[in-house]
């Protein structure tokens, strides 16, 4: 749907032409937007960019950069963005994925969420779009709602044949759909012409024909706050502020202007990892027992000569039985490599651990890493801290299966449940 995207990997060099695939107008539309990205996100190197631990999309002077995963190592970008599409469902609650995934590797993540959002907007169309109560003011011949009474003596008699009057009207013209409203905008900025995505922008558009439109600045503030009689919108507000945030009015056109939708993939993991370690605990037979925390209890490492704690240490992941705590979890967002010393297992993250270990007074400890094909061989590795007997804290290596989420689930409860 979009031709002007490049994808690339996180942690790729990305150079420029003739060295790379980069064009030289992307590559500075790219640069000029470097300041507005997060830390690292993008960064220049010699005749080129290098990407970070974020993935997404990043748009800038017409051009779009799609940053997937660096998990498998085969031809073709299917697999690492169903894997990432998969992620950004389960933590968001939304499908994102139209269609059948192994016809869709000429899809980029763009359009895929345009297709989604087409898809949820075409739903709530069905359903009849949402109506709220807003006020107005105007000038009427018959009074309506409230009288305006200081406006009307200060107009006089210059406006004597008419009441200012301020009322409340139940109208789709609201913010929720004017947000809609300003992605279908975008939306409609990148459809393929003649396509059945533009039939459902035209279907669309003139459906929201009465709701205005609003200010470019005001798009990017994020979607409206929902509440009860509005919350069936949760999904497509989310869809409308990814688009914006991906791809908002005028960038497309090639001005200068850039914006991204980058998630932190330590982060994405992490939340992917919980959501999946929730549904198993559901269903564990301790489940009346058995609570998972996340990044709570906060407590400190080290306190200063006045008693003020320093050092706040906020464990991914607490595995509780009853009142006890029996495990801590932490996930690394890093590939594993089993040929290796350690498998690359990070000295600084054992210190990590061991930090939380001796504050929590916790024994059972694990790093969870995602998994890769080239870790298929590898048997899990235990760690014993000193001192080396029956007491010790035992610190187990752990890969995920981001394919497999609840099986890898199984797996690291079945750990602490032993």
């Amino acid at each position: 749907m979009n031709q002007r995207c490049l994808t690339v990997r996180e942690h790729q060099n990305v150079l420029r032409q003739p060295f790379g695939p980069l064009p030289v107008d992307a590559y500075h539309a790219f640069f000029r937007h470097l300041s507005a990205l997060p830390a690292n996100a993008l960064t220049p190197i010699h005749d080129g960019l290098r990407t970070g631990s974020y993935c997404g999309l990043i748009s800038a002077g017409g051009w779009t950069l799609e940053i997937l995963p660096k998990i498998y190592d085969q031809a073709g970008d299917a697999p690492d963005r169903g894997l990432l599409i998969r992620m950004l469902e389960t933590c968001f609650d939304i499908p994102l994925w139209q269609g059948d995934p192994a016809d869709s590797d000429d899809a980029d993540l763009l359009s895929i969420l345009v297709r989604t959002f087409l898809h949820e907007a075409s739903d709530q169309m069905r359903l009849g779009w949402i109506k709220s109560y807003v006020t107005f003011t105007d000038q009427l011949t018959r009074p309506r709602g409230r009288l305006k009474v200081q406006e009307q003596l200060r107009k006089g008699r210059a406006d004597g044949h008419t009441l200012h009057c301020e009322f409340d009207e139940l109208t789709v013209d609201n913010e929720h759909n004017q947000f809609v409203k300003a992605a279908l905008q975008v939306a409609s900025s990148i459809v393929p012409i003649g396509s059945s995505y533009a039939m459902s922008v035209r279907r669309l558009s003139a459906s929201l024909d009465q709701v205005a439109e609003i200010r470019a600045s005001k798009n990017l503030q994020g979607p409206p706050p929902t509440q009860r009689l509005t919350r069936r919108y949760d999904r497509l507000l989310l869809l409308s502020s990814w688009l914006l945030r991906a791809l908002g009015p005028d960038v497309h056109g090639g001005t200068s202007t850039g914006l991204s939708l980058l998630f932190d993939m330590n982060r994405l993991f992490q939340d992917y990892v919980g959501h999946s370690l929730d549904a198993v605990i559901q269903k564990h037979p301790l489940r009346g027992r058995l609570n998972l925390t996340r990044e709570r209890p906060v407590k400190h490492l080290v306190a200063d000569g006045d008693l003020n704690m320093r050092f706040q240490l906020r464990p991914d992941f607490c595995i509780w039985i009853d009142d006890t705590l029996v495990a801590i979890f932490d996930t690394k967002w890093k590939r594993l490599q089993p040929l290796e010393v350690n498998a690359a297992v990070a000295q600084a993250d054992l210190y990590q651990l061991l930090a939380y270990a001796h504050t929590y007074n916790c024994k059972q400890l694990m790093l969870i890493y995602p998994h890769a094909q080239p870790l298929n061989q590898w048997e899990n590795v235990n760690f014993r801290f000193a001192p080396f007997n029956s007491t010790s804290i035992v610190l187990s290596i752990e890969t995920f299966d981001l394919a497999n989420p609840e099986s890898s689930a199984d797996r690291v409860i079945a750990v602490v449940s032993e």
